[in-house]
C-alpha cells in the first residue's frame, strides 16, 4: 500500500507542476499578444466632443490668500468669448469673457472662502475648465 500511494502523489505533484507550467508559459504569451495588438491600434484623427480649451490660469490671487477686507479682485486668463461662472459662498457671478485676461470683484464672508471657478468654451464640444480656490476673509479690527 505504501508504494502504490508514494506513485500516486509523486505522479500527482509531477502533472500538477506540468499543468501549472503550461498555464504560465499560455498566460505570458497571451499578454505579448494583447500588447502587440494594442500597439497597433490607431486612433481617430478628431474625436468629437473632446476639443481641447485653454486651461484656466488664475493670476491673482494666490491660493490660501489671506484678506482683511470682505472683497478681493480675482484675476482671470481664459479663452476669449467663454461663459464664466464664478461660485463663492455668499454669491454666484457669471460673466462672459471680452478678452482673455478678466478681472472680477468677489465678495468674501468670515473665514474662509472656496471659490469656484468654471469656464464654459464658446465652442461647443470643448471640455468644461474647472479650479478652485481657497481664500481667507480675516478682519484685523
Amino acid at each position: 500500500m505504501k508504494k502504490e500511494t508514494g506513485i500516486a502523489v509523486g505522479l500527482g505533484v509531477f502533472f500538477g507542476l506540468l499543468f501549472s507550467f503550461v498555464v504560465i508559459l499560455n498566460t505570458q504569451t497571451n499578454k505579448a499578444v494583447t500588447q502587440k495588438k494594442q500597439a497597433t491600434q490607431t486612433r481617430p484623427a478628431s474625436t468629437q466632443g473632446n476639443t481641447v480649451a485653454r486651461p484656466i490660469e488664475i493670476v491673482s490671487p494666490n491660493d490660501r490668500s489671506v484678506f482683511d477686507t470682505k472683497e478681493t479682485k480675482i484675476t482671470l486668463k481664459v479663452e476669449k468669448d467663454s461663459f464664466i461662472v464664478i461660485q463663492t459662498p455668499s454669491q454666484d457671478i457669471t460673466l462672459e469673457a471680452e478678452s482673455e485676461t478678466i478681472t472680477q470683484v468677489v465678495p468674501l464672508t468670515l473665514g474662509e472662502n472656496i471659490v469656484h471657478i468654471s469656464v464654459y468654451p464658446k465652442s461647443g464640444g470643448a471640455k468644461v475648465q474647472e479650479k478652485q480656490l481657497k481664500v481667507y476673509y480675516i478682519p484685523t479690527t
